[in-house]
């Protein structure tokens, strides 16, 4: 099998299978992502609710300006251990037979002059989005590759300055297909989670809480006996309605044995739509909902359409024809989720934050201004 550059897309941003980090908006390997968790908003005045909106709007536009963290920026890194077959990759790959178990040693280090305790737990890969790898929450129990690795510990304590090793087993099912197999081994620091937001509620006072926990992945890439050999499949199109107008899903799997990327393009026959298909790295056993956007407000009806995708470095084709057929109901979806003006006019959305911007701003300033007014003294 040839060489590789197997890339991963978060959300809609491209990244290299290796040592990476699973969340819904990544970049390249070897960067590290967050997972936040969000409590419901209470609101007790109107006045308690701007400040706090405001407040989290200011967060929000930080956490969106700072670059992702890199592993070193963790405290922390992890690579298999130095001397074992493919340690020079950065992620563990090997070969095994149908039944095997393979032996690897993941190296943990602490790269600051604190100990830390580190979780760890297997994951499995999945397709993203736009075709590439995501990996699944460490929290959840794997299903798929991820339930092959079988870790000593799951949780390590590092002195400051200091590496420990963690041996673990990776257990091939028997009846496992040939080609390819990913999963990885997750691993974050539960007291470096951050949370922020506004505190208890009580009063006249609103709350919000935002925990954001960063996790790195070590990618496990397995290669069983046999061909690998990748098979694209397009099952068909619907219609999905999102903030910013209506979507057209291309459902995609790769029904073979090994990863493959793809090009082509989704067209309606009447000639009104065309968009081009980039698709990453589809690894076995994967399937995804491949979005394209399509109009602000399409009329229900019927539309023929075509999708082909050129894969397996072009040598292979995927086609689909067929209706999509959008409805009442997918447009009532988009009417309750539309952002913008359907008809090209203002975007109320986006209105709506800058309003909400420029009071927040009035908000503090003029609590400075009678922060900063001189107080009359007594006779």
């Amino acid at each position: 099998m040839r060489a590789m550059t197997p890339v991963v897309r978060v959300g809609q941003t491209r990244v290299a299978i290796g040592v990476g980090s699973c969340r819904e908006t990544g970049t390249r390997i070897g960067d590290t992502v967050s997972k936040a968790t969000r409590r419901r908003v209470t609101r007790r005045t109107p006045i308690a609710a701007a400040l706090v909106t405001f407040a989290l709007l200011l967060s929000a536009l930080a956490l969106l300006s700072t670059p992702p963290a890199r592993a070193g920026t963790m405290g922390f890194d992890a690579r298999p251990l130095p001397g074992s077959p493919n340690a020079e990759l950065g992620f563990f790959k090997f070969d095994a037979d149908p039944g095997a178990a393979v032996r690897r040693v993941l190296v943990l280090t602490n790269r600051t002059d604190k100990a830390k305790v580190i979780r760890v737990a297997p994951c499995d890969g999945l397709a993203a989005t736009f075709g590439g790898v995501a990996y699944s929450d460490g929290d959840k129990k794997p299903q798929a590759v991820g339930g092959w690795i079988q870790l000593s510990r799951t949780s390590v304590e590092i002195p400051a300055e200091s590496s420990v090793e963690v041996p673990f087993a990776v257990k091939v099912p028997a009846e496992v297909t040939t080609g390819v197999h990913l999963g990885g081994i997750s691993m974050w620091e539960p007291a470096a989670a951050t949370t922020s937001g506004s505190g208890e509620a009580g009063g006249d006072q609103a709350t919000t809480k935002i925990t954001m926990v960063t996790r790195m992945v070590l990618t496990v890439l397995v290669t069983t006996p046999g061909p690998a050999v990748p098979e694209l499949n397009i099952s068909g199109v619907t219609a999905e309605a999102r903030p910013d107008g209506m979507y057209l899903l291309v459902s995609i799997a790769n029904r073979g044995t090994g990863p493959t990327k793809g090009e082509g393009d989704i067209a309606l026959e009447d000639g009104s739509f065309t968009e081009k298909i980039d698709l990453g790295d589809m690894i076995p056993d994967s399937s995804t909902d491949y979005p394209v956007k399509w109009k602000t407000d399409p009329a229900e009806g019927s539309y023929p359409a075509t999708v082909e995708i050129r894969y397996a470095d072009g040598e292979k084709v995927a086609t689909w024809s067929g209706a999509v057929t959008l409805g009442s109901v997918q447009k009532k979806a988009l009417e309750n989720r539309l952002v913008g003006d359907p008809e090209g006019g203002l975007p109320w959305g986006l209105i709506g934050w800058i309003v909400l911007g420029v009071i927040g701003a009035g908000v503090l300033l003029l609590g400075g201004i009678l922060l900063g007014r001189p107080r009359q003294r007594s006779a």
